[in-house]
């Protein structure tokens, strides 16, 4: 019966794809679901996301138009072509929606940004699997004299297991590797690169395989984290990729913070990442001047908004280490406390913005803490 319920509901919902993609997924992807609808990409749009709001209604306009939405609502079809921006069901519901992504064939590198090529396909979609290859189509197999039914693949749609994209993290390259400003300047700066070589990608660090089914029809123990793992949740998974080594000496130490990621940390523009050091000594607690990793954009030695930068005012991002030097000596039985954390935007571009009274924005997530006996 749940079968035939399955496909009944592939008939009833094929109409209904292009007014409300995602939610037809979430019948049969429950979990994914709920985990995407709270992501950043489902929060992507200027609607749902504040900072980006803040930005776009601070931009200067031109006969362009919204030219965001080619990653900020990819699924907005009208946005993307036209460049008029409108309150409509995709903007709130799924501006970047599931089969959006699942339809990325290839991705064309750009000048000023990269593009993703999808293959307009309505009902084939692809995803990553080890030990999976070629296309997949629906199919059920019976046992036990008919008693014990197993379904292979989706009533719903086709799966192709073959793109390469989607299992060494290149699919998320036609947004997420940079953006140039109309002066040739890269605004994100996460410097993103992947190699075949690389044991880490944008795929293991950011939607890890968590607990839960990936799907209703044939249940798995694991899945993809949809949630996207990072700045918005799971922040402190993130940590795993972030690597303290300390050296002490006379009157002070010095800590390297190493990055094992593919990209740099805290470019985009007015993030900003923390260092902490607290120092336990003797039951009394030390806080030192925590370090400040952020990228100032600039034009003629003047810090300005991205779209009209055209130099770096200062840079002390993560690239793949940063030593941070901390003016204070360590002593014997000293318990040191380090917490890196990062705030979605700096209390200074919270101001600039108007952002000021959502305490949410400039909230200081932790990404790793770790504690040091001496």
């Amino acid at each position: 019966m749940r079968y035939l319920f399955l496909l009944t509901f592939a008939m009833l919902f094929a109409n209904s794809l292009q007014a409300n993609e995602s939610k037809v997924c979430q019948k049969c992807h429950p979990i994914i679901y709920e985990e995407y609808y709270e992501s950043s990409h489902r929060n992507a749009s200027v609607y749902n996301n504040p900072i980006h709001k803040a930005m776009w209604d601070n931009h200067p306009k031109d006969e362009k138009g919204y030219t965001c939405a080619k990653c900020h609502s990819p699924s907005d079809i009208e946005a993307l072509k036209s460049g008029k921006l409108a309150k409509n069901e995709t903007q709130i519901q799924e501006p970047i929606s599931c089969i959006y992504c699942h339809s990325i064939k290839d991705v064309e590198e750009g000048e000023s940004s990269n593009t993703n090529i999808t293959t307009g396909k309505t009902k084939e979609f692809y995803t990553a699997e080890k030990g999976k290859k070629g296309k997949a189509e629906y199919e059920t197999t019976k046992s036990w004299f008919g008693l014990v039914k197993e379904s292979k693949s989706s009533p719903y749609h086709k799966i192709d297991y073959d793109n390469e994209n989607f299992y060494s993290g290149n699919v998320c390259m036609g947004c997420h590797s940079h953006t140039n400003n109309e002066h040739s300047f890269d605004i994100t700066m996460l410097d993103a690169k992947i190699d075949e070589k690389d044991k880490n990608s944008c795929i293991t660090c950011h939607m890890p395989q968590v607990l839960g089914t990936k799907v209703t029809i044939n249940e798995t123990k694991t899945h993809a984290y949809h949630g996207i793992a990072g700045i918005y949740h799971m922040n402190k998974n993130m940590g795993e990729y972030i690597e303290f080594k300390l050296s002490k000496n006379s009157d002070n130490f010095s800590v390297e913070v190493i990055n094992k990621s593919n990209h740099a940390l805290f470019g985009q523009a007015f993030r900003q990442g923390i260092l902490k050091a607290e120092i336990n000594r003797g039951g009394k607690i030390i806080e030192l001047e925590p370090f400040i990793f952020e990228r100032i954009l600039a034009k003629d030695g003047v810090e300005v908004m991205p779209w009209d930068a055209k130099e770096t005012l200062k840079d002390t991002l993560v690239y793949a280490k940063r030593e941070v030097l901390f003016k204070k000596s360590l002593q014997k039985n000293d318990k040191l406390v380090l917490t890196l954390g990062v705030q979605r935007i700096s209390k200074e571009g919270a101001k600039k913005l108007g952002l000021e009274d959502n305490k949410e924005l400039t909230k200081f997530r932790v990404l790793k803490s770790e504690k040091f006996n001496f």
